[in-house]
């Protein structure tokens, strides 16, 4: 039978995968997850994961079924073919042109706006392969004030 649901998209961490929890997915989920595969819906993970980390966690976690797609480190596409995962190769070459061409017209603008948040809230701040500024919050209500600051910034931005 057809269902009209055709994609299920979830994210991953602390949504549909808890490291504290045994297991680490809900095993109801994962059953309700392989009846929907089976009646031809896909499943896509959407993680700020690269792809090594998440491959070694869905592994730890010993799942009896695997997402079709993953949207990777928030903009990477990858697609299921048998056993592995493939890139979706145009996507993720513009969205990488995309966003280091974004990231290069931000960049000389990140120590004061790092600055900024680190004098108003409690989080640590990084930059890594994939943003010019990356965010561990204390908790949900410094994310929230970090956010709106980033949102100030983000609307001060010509053509963001």
């Amino acid at each position: 039978m057809s269902l009209p649901i055709k994609l299920i998209s979830t994210d991953f961490d602390g949504t549909v995968h808890s490291d504290s929890e045994i297991p680490p997915i809900p095993a109801a989920l994962e059953l309700k997850l392989a009846q929907l595969q089976r009646q031809g819906v896909k499943w896509m993970i959407n993680t700020g994961r690269d792809l090594p980390g998440l491959m070694e966690t869905l592994a730890r976690a010993r799942l009896s079924i695997w997402p079709d797609y993953l949207g990777l480190v928030e903009r990477e596409i990858y697609v299921r073919e048998g056993d592995d995962f493939k890139p979706c190769g145009d996507w993720n070459a513009r969205c990488t042109e995309s966003h280091f061409e974004l990231f290069a017209r931000v960049l000389s603008d990140m120590p004061a706006l790092m600055q900024r948040i680190h004098s108003r809230h409690q989080a640590t701040l990084y930059e890594d392969a994939f943003s010019p500024l990356c965010m561990i919050a204390k908790n949900n209500a410094e994310a929230d004030g970090i956010m709106r600051i980033l949102e100030e910034y983000c609307a001060s931005v010509p053509h963001l």
